[in-house]
C-alpha cells in the first residue's frame, strides 16, 4: 500500500532532476571568451567621440545569442587547424556540450519542449497506470476518472520529417552561401588593397634604366623630374585612404556600437579635416574611394598605368555594393517564417507522439531527455542558419582592416629601385619619323 505513494514522490523527483540538468546546462557560465576592445583614446580623438563611446547603446540589452556573435570571429592559424582535425574532436566536442553557446541561445526553446515532455509523462501516469519503484504496476491517482491519456500517433511525424529536413537543408545551405560570399568579398578587398598600393609604389618611382619603356614613351616620367618627397607623402596618404575605405565599409556593415571606435580610429590615423569629411559623408566608403582616386591622380604615373591602378578602385566599388546587398536583403522573410513555424509546431507536438515509443522505459521517463536532445539539435540547425544569414558580424572585419593597414604601410616603404645600378638617365629614343614631326611610335614593353 505504500508503493503508490512512494512512486508519486519518486517520479516527480526524477522529472525535476532532468529539468534541473537542462537548466544547469543552459544557465552555466557562458560568459564570452574575452571582452570587447576598449576605445583607444589618443590626443587626436575629440572629446565628443569619447563621450559617444561611454553612452549606453541598445545592444547592451541584446540577448546572449546576439552578444556572442562578437566572439565567433575566428581567424585560424596552423595550431588551430591541427586541433580542428584532431582524432579526439568528437569526444572533445561532446564533453564541451554543456558550455555550448548554441545551448545557451536556445535555452528557452529546449526548456519548453522539456517541460511539455515532463507534463505528458506526469499527466499520463496520473490518469493511467504507473510503475512503482518495486516494478509493480499500480493505478494512478486519477485512473478512475474520465480524463484521457495524452498522445499522438508517430506516423504524421515520420511522414513530415523529410519535408522539414528539406526546409532546414535549404535554409542552412543558403545562409552558408551568403557567409561564403561575404568572406570572398573581404578577401578580394584585402588582395586588391595590396595590389593597388604595390602598383602605385612601383610605377610612380624614379626610373633608373636608360631603356625603360615609359622613358621612351614619354620623357615626363623619366625619373629625374619626380619630386620624391611629394611622391612619398602621396603614397602614405594613399595607404591611409585604402585603410579608411575598408574601415568605413566595416562601419557600414556593423552595429551602432562601432561608431565611437570608428571615429576614434579615423582621427588617430588620418588628418583631422579628412577624418571629419569621411565621418560627415552620407556614404562613407564612397568618400574614402574619392580620396583614393585623388591620390592616384597626384602620383607621377603614365595614364595607362594609372588606369590599371584605378581598376582596383572599381573592384572596391563592386565589393562594397555586394556587401551592401547581402546586408540589406535577407533570405525571403516568408520562407524563414514558414520554416520557424513548421519546426516549432513539429517539436511542440513531438512529446505527445513519443509516449508509446518509450513504453519500455520506466514510466516512459526516457522520452523527456530524448525530446530535449532532439529539440536542441533541430532548433540548433535553424539557429545556425540564422547566425550565418547576416555574415558580417561574425567575420573578423576589424582584423581584416588592421591587416590591410599594416600591409599597405609596409609596401609603400619598399624601394622599387633597390639593387638596381644607378645609370645616368639617357634621352628618350627617337626615330627619323619622330624627328620630322610624325606621331610617336607605339611603346614596347608595357
Amino acid at each position: 500500500n505504500y508503493f503508490p505513494s512512494l512512486h508519486l514522490f519518486a517520479m516527480p523527483s526524477l522529472i525535476r532532476a532532468t529539468l534541473a540538468l537542462c537548466a544547469i546546462a543552459s544557465a552555466s557560465a557562458f560568459a564570452p571568451q574575452g571582452t570587447a576592445s576598449p576605445l583607444k583614446v589618443t590626443p587626436s580623438v575629440p572629446e565628443s567621440v569619447v563621450a559617444l563611446a561611454s553612452a549606453p547603446t541598445p545592444s547592451d540589452r541584446n540577448s546572449y545569442s546576439e552578444q556572442s556573435r562578437a566572439f565567433r570571429r575566428t581567424v585560424y592559424t596552423w595550431p588551430d587547424w591541427v586541433k580542428h582535425r584532431s582524432p579526439d574532436r568528437f569526444l572533445s566536442q561532446l564533453s564541451k556540450m554543456r558550455s555550448s553557446g548554441l545551448l545557451r541561445a536556445l535555452a528557452k526553446e529546449v526548456a519548453i519542449i522539456t517541460l511539455i515532455s515532463a507534463f505528458v509523462v506526469g499527466w499520463n501516469n496520473l490518469v493511467g497506470d504507473t510503475t512503482g519503484l518495486d516494478g509493480n504496476v499500480y493505478p494512478g491517482l486519477l485512473s478512475g476518472s474520465e480524463l484521457p491519456e495524452l498522445g499522438l500517433p508517430l506516423t504524421p511525424f515520420t511522414l513530415s520529417s523529410p519535408s522539414l529536413g528539406l526546409l532546414l537543408v535549404f535554409r542552412t545551405n543558403t545562409a552558408y552561401t551568403r557567409w561564403d560570399e561575404a568572406r570572398k568579398a573581404w578577401g578580394l578587398n584585402i588582395n586588391r588593397s595590396r595590389d593597388l598600393v604595390r602598383m602605385a609604389t612601383v610605377w610612380s618611382a624614379a626610373k633608373v634604366e636608360p631603356d625603360d619603356a615609359i622613358t621612351r614613351m614619354d620623357p615626363q616620367w623619366a625619373g629625374g623630374q619626380i619630386d620624391e618627397e611629394k611622391r612619398m607623402e602621396t603614397l602614405r596618404r594613399l595607404s591611409k585612404m585604402v585603410w579608411a575605405f575598408q574601415r568605413s565599409l566595416m562601419r557600414q556593415l556593423s552595429n551602432p556600437d562601432d561608431e565611437a571606435a570608428f571615429q576614434a580610429q579615423l582621427y588617430e590615423r588620418l588628418d583631422t579635416p579628412t577624418a571629419q569629411a569621411i565621418i560627415a559623408s552620407t556614404h562613407r566608403p564612397n568618400r574614402a574611394m574619392h580620396e583614393i582616386s585623388m591620390c592616384i591622380n597626384e602620383l607621377p604615373m603614365h595614364f595607362l598605368r594609372r588606369n590599371e591602378v584605378d581598376k582596383d578602385v572599381i573592384t572596391f566599388e563592386d565589393t562594397c555594393g555586394g556587401c551592401e546587398r547581402l546586408f540589406s536583403s535577407p533570405i525571403p522573410i516568408f520562407y524563414t517564417r514558414h520554416t520557424a513555424r513548421f519546426l516549432s509546431a513539429w517539436l511542440l507536438l513531438l512529446p505527445f507522439a513519443l509516449w508509446d515509443p518509450f513504453k519500455g522505459s520506466w514510466n516512459h521517463i526516457g522520452m523527456i531527455p530524448a525530446a530535449a536532445v532532439i529539440s536542441l539539435f533541430l532548433f540548433g540547425i535553424e539557429e545556425l542558419a540564422v547566425q550565418l544569414e547576416e555574415p558580417f558580424s561574425v567575420l573578423p572585419m576589424q582584423g581584416f582592416c588592421d591587416k590591410i593597414g599594416m600591409n599597405c604601410d609596409e609596401i609603400i616603404e619598399w624601394d622599387p629601385n633597390e639593387g638596381k645600378p644607378k645609370i645616368q638617365q639617357q634621352q628618350p629614343m627617337t626615330t627619323a619619323a619622330e624627328t620630322n614631326g610624325a606621331v610617336s611610335p607605339i611603346p614596347r614593353g608595357l
